[in-house]
């Protein structure tokens, strides 16, 4: 790709966790960025997994992570970077203080927040960026929003799904009302920050998708038919909003119907032990594989031999819920069916009976049901599976999708000169 040089200002990225498993769309926002001519600065408050594939490794080496609040290390960075930026963190530290005093059950995060984004101002040895931008509207945005006050320059969000759908982002109608602009990653994301904030939202929301790489991720050769026994895939995080024990049903319902079937789980989170006791529960330790977690590179392969991909998503307890999730993009980009649920953003890429099928959040009878559809029912396969890619293609490649946001990052700075 041709780099384009404007506007070639450093930004900082604020990030919860980096490099992350679960958020490798970040990583290639990062790098196509990167391609395009900006210059990214990446600081993160913790430290991620093993690295999430072989590319992370360079930019994890790079990136600057945040110490304990009351480590030496903090403070002494805290009280350099009041010196360097006398007006600003002050500036900070009073954002700081009237927001304890008017929310005190918020002020646990913003003590926290303000030794972070004091750390981080201080690592950058005196050099000011044009631009913070900060992925998730929850803790990262709190420090991105503190750094900016601190550097005396512009910030930014993108805002995903935990960090729309439940109470976890603080302060979340003064982060909308400072940021020059905000990046939502679904419609329906979009739609329900608009609705909580219409005032402070204004028209600083803008839709901007994930996207994969079209290219990267080509569909192999179409199979002649489905493998004996069926490959089933499903991936994500081990935790109540992706609905494994409503899929763990759905398949043992597969299972009496007499479907022979392999099911992969790629991924690790609080609810293994209970998925694992459900497996043996319904008697399918033979059916299904627990594969754990692992980097991109090696899931490919997994995609690739898949008959189906199926993910049970559901809302949680605290209302937490997923928006479009990556691994979607990913299957309909390989040409690999998929079945999910009527939820969130998800039918905004999945339609029923054009690029995909949908079951009812929770009902594993409707999931088993449509999963059978798409695997013996040829014709609706090779459509949705045709129609699928088409929607990737057009909708979703992460070149259009990133040149979005690499416009509002420029016309951010631009505004800063």
């Amino acid at each position: 790709m041709r780099s384009d040089r404007r506007g070639t200002g450093r930004i900082v990225y604020v990030l919860g966790t980096f490099p992350s498993l679960s958020e490798t769309f970040i990583l290639r926002e990062i790098r196509q960025l990167q391609e395009r001519g900006l210059r990214i600065s990446i600081m993160s408050l913790e430290p991620g997994e093993d690295v999430a594939d072989k590319g992370a490794e360079a930019l994890a080496a790079d990136a600057v992570y945040r110490p304990s609040p009351v480590s030496g290390r903090s403070i002494l960075a805290n009280l350099l970077a009041a010196i360097i930026y006398p007006f600003g963190y002050v500036s900070a530290l009073g954002f700081v203080v009237r927001g304890s005093l008017r929310a005190p059950k918020v002020a646990g995060e913003l003590v926290r927040s303000l030794a972070a984004a004091g750390f981080f101002c201080c690592a950058l040895r005196g050099r000011t960026p044009r631009h913070v931008h900060a992925h998730f509207a929850s803790m990262p945005a709190t420090v991105g929003l503190l750094m900016a006050l601190m550097l005396e320059t512009g910030y930014s969000i993108s805002a995903h799904a935990r960090d729309i759908f439940t109470d976890e982002a603080i302060m979340l109608d003064r982060k909308l009302r400072e940021a020059e602009f905000v990046a939502v990653c679904t419609e329906y994301g979009l739609e329900e920050l608009r609705r909580r904030h219409p005032v402070s939202s204004g028209e600083r929301l803008n839709l901007v998708y994930h996207g994969v790489d079209v290219t990267e991720l080509a569909p192999a050769p179409a199979k002649e038919r489905v493998s004996e026994p069926v490959e089933i895939l499903s991936v994500g995080r081990l935790v109540e909003k992706k609905g494994f024990p409503i899929l763990l049903r759905a398949v043992a319902i597969l299972k009496q119907r007499g479907v022979a079937f392999r099911l992969r789980i790629v991924g690790t989170g609080p609810e293994e032990e209970d998925l694992r006791r459900m497996t043996t529960g319904l008697a399918l330790n033979e059916e299904v594989l627990f594969e754990g977690a692992m980097p991109h590179e090696k899931l490919l392969p997994l995609f690739r031999s898949a008959d189906l991909f199926a993910l049970a998503s559901v809302v949680a307890a605290d209302g937490d819920r997923d928006g479009l999730p990556n691994v979607l993009l990913e299957a309909l980009a390989l040409g690999i069916p998929a079945v999910s649920t009527r939820l969130s953003a998800i039918p905004e890429l999945i339609r029923h009976e054009e690029t995909g099928l949908l079951a009812e959040p929770g009902n594993a009878e409707d999931l088993a049901e449509q999963m059978e559809r798409m695997l013996f029912d040829e014709q609706l396969r090779a459509r949705v599976i045709e129609q699928g890619r088409r929607e990737i293609v057009r909708r979703f490649d992460v070149n259009e999708n990133v040149a979005k946001l690499a416009e509002l990052l420029r016309a951010a700075m631009s505004r800063r000169r």
